[in-house]
């Protein structure tokens, strides 16, 4: 009888802490759709939303101005369902990520990654033999930096307006990888409400610079 009851309370105390795992990241989607609603209105008319569950959305659109010709953003939610697993990620230093991604008007005549040094991206660029490690002065300590092409790589990377855009986000952009293939700009981050303007605008002044520097 005593093994029925803590199996009932366990089972009890698991769907409790689901819901509200659940309706945490519902919550957390609702903060964030309403300013990214918000803030995609200049690329965008209308958009095309695809929920996943608790874990996230994602939403698309072909843009209407701007340097893109197809502009995808997607948010990935820890899973706060499961609390113990809640709390192993929260340890292991993983957090609420916003991914966008783009096509620019102009195609990219070379390949740029700028990843944060000790994230999960690093060790995976580094078996890309096609990308050879290349430094920047204001960059270079937050970043592991590798491209295909240095001479391109390093006339965008001339651009103050885009180092000094990456280094306000420095604490937050995980990997941003332009490239000839598309999507051509694939823009990962730590996700807080507050830095979504910045990342919007830090992806379109890339299509930006692309398009005037090499068209």
């Amino acid at each position: 009888m005593l093994e029925i009851y803590i199996i009932t309370i366990l089972a009890v105390l698991f769907t409790v802490m689901y819901t509200v795992g659940s309706r945490w990241n519902y919550k957390i989607q609702k903060k964030i759709w309403a300013t990214l609603s918000k803030e995609i209105k200049p690329y965008c008319k209308s958009v095309a939303f695809k929920g996943l569950g608790s874990s996230g959305f994602k939403i698309g659109c072909k843009p209407t101005a701007g340097p893109f010709t197809k502009l995808e953003v997607s948010t990935v939610l820890l899973n706060r369902e499961i609390f113990l697993y809640h709390l192993i990620s929260k340890y292991e230093g993983k957090r609420d990520n916003i991914i966008i991604k783009s096509n620019f008007k102009t195609t990219p005549n070379f390949t740029l990654e700028i990843i944060k040094r000790g994230s999960k991206f690093h060790k995976e660029i580094l078996k890309n033999p096609k990308l050879k490690e290349t430094q920047h002065e204001k960059l270079s300590e937050d970043f592991f930096i590798c491209c295909s092409k240095p001479n391109p790589a390093m006339e965008f990377l001339s651009n103050r307006n885009i180092v000094s855009k990456i280094r306000k986000l420095s604490d937050h952009i995980e990997r941003l990888s332009i490239t000839n293939k598309e999507p051509h700009l694939l823009l990962s981050c730590t996700m807080e409400e507050a830095t979504i303007p910045q990342l919007l605008s830090l992806a379109s002044l890339c299509g930006k610079v692309v398009e005037s520097s090499f068209r």
